[in-house]
């Protein structure tokens, strides 16, 4: 029996953790603290900091893993590929590689000298002062945080310095970056690459939440709609020309793009797939598994057919978004799905109080159905 260790033990690694255990493997988790579903799903739960490679490198080593993986987690992901190639397991990119693409500024850099996807951006180091910067509005980001956390949305230099505060105060490393709004509808997409080629690109509406909180997801759609669907030649030589720039040979990438009105622009490459279950619905749409292609590929499969992939039926994973400072009850739960529902799941119980990441919103779960 094959043993895979997956870092994290959140809602999105159980969707990793069960296909690895359908497939017979073994599968261990670890995490900073015992919590997420995670926990019991898997077959054991190991008490070690994702984000700590020495301390992972040593779990996996005494487990004796075939592979080290996670889903959705930018911290995670320095670790995975660390790990990964120290003890020559199967993983999909390179320590370089995964690190540029987490860390925004390095991201940006490299865009720029390629002459791909053109955004005016700042890198701001933690001692430095409110830069002259000109370009409004604009949006501030921490460099290497996730989660949409200390992001704020600027129309004025006098909002400057709040902003640059708060996104200091949520990067790991302390450093922000603030770039010019882009402004226009959202699209992500799933990447496959093989050999420098990319191989299979899945296009998705991304659908943002009309709350205070900048850049929160209230659902993703497939195919694109009429207001996006004009911008896919634009959008699949954008991916090509960023693999090329970037160097990515082999894996699973993840786009999210805001289509302008000079074309797409990137907005994040992740070195992973997404975090808001989105297999599952192209999956439901389309029949393709692509959770169980990346995983099996880490296992020694073959790459499947693309070719093969059916053409996406209208479908739509909405989010049941609500106040984390209130416990769900049994009466939201039966109400809030769709009555069409393919799919739903709650990540708590009634009477349970959400996983508090932000202040304002919480994601309860999520539901798939057909249509938009």
């Amino acid at each position: 029996m094959k043993k895979a260790l997956i870092l994290g033990t959140l809602a999105g690694q159980v969707d990793a953790i069960l296909t690895l255990q359908a497939r017979d493997v073994e599968v261990h988790a670890c995490g900073h603290r015992r919590q997420g579903p995670g926990v019991e799903v898997a077959d054991e739960f190991h008490l070690v900091d994702i984000t700590d490679p020495e301390a992972v490198q040593a779990l996996a080593q005494r487990i004796g893993v075939d592979l080290v993986y996670s889903v959705g987690s930018d911290i995670a992901m320095p670790t995975v590929a660390q790990v990964s190639d120290r003890l020559g397991l199967p993983h999909f990119h390179s320590p370089e590689v995964t690190e540029l693409l987490r860390n925004k500024e390095m991201m940006r850099a490299r865009l720029d000298e390629a002459g791909v996807s053109p955004v005016a951006y700042l890198f701001v180091e933690p001692t430095d002062p409110v830069p002259p910067w000109t370009v409004f509005p604009a949006i501030v980001k921490p460099v290497d945080s996730q989660g949409q956390r200390g992001i704020s949305i600027v129309e004025s230099p006098e909002d400057l310095p709040a902003a640059l505060r708060l996104a200091k105060s949520e990067a790991i490393s302390g450093n922000a970056i603030l770039e010019e709004l882009l402004v226009g509808p959202e699209v992500s997409a799933h990447v496959i690459v093989e050999d420098g080629e990319v191989r299979l690109i899945l296009p998705s509406d991304r659908h943002v939440w009309a709350g205070p909180m900048v850049g929160i997801p209230h659902a993703h759609s497939i195919p694109l709609n009429s207001g996006t669907i004009e911008s896919s030649d634009e959008l699949v030589l954008l991916v090509e020309q960023c693999v090329s720039a970037i160097g990515v040979v082999n894996g699973p990438l993840y786009f999210q793009t805001i289509v302008t009105s000079n074309g797409p622009r990137i907005v994040e490459i992740a070195s992973r797939l997404d975090g808001c279950h989105l297999w599952r619905m192209i999956k439901t749409s389309t029949g393709f598994d692509l959770l169980d292609a990346v995983l099996a590929r880490l296992l020694g499969e073959p790459w499947p057919d693309f070719s093969a992939v059916d053409t996406p039926r209208p479908t739509t994973l909405e989010f049941f978004l609500e106040n984390p400072n209130e416990s769900v009850t049994e009466q939201y739960m039966e109400s809030a799905p769709h009555a069409d529902a393919e799919f739903v799941e709650f990540q708590l119980e009634a009477g349970q109080m959400p996983r508090r990441t932000n202040p304002t919103v919480a994601r309860l779960g999520y539901q798939i159905y057909s249509g938009f």
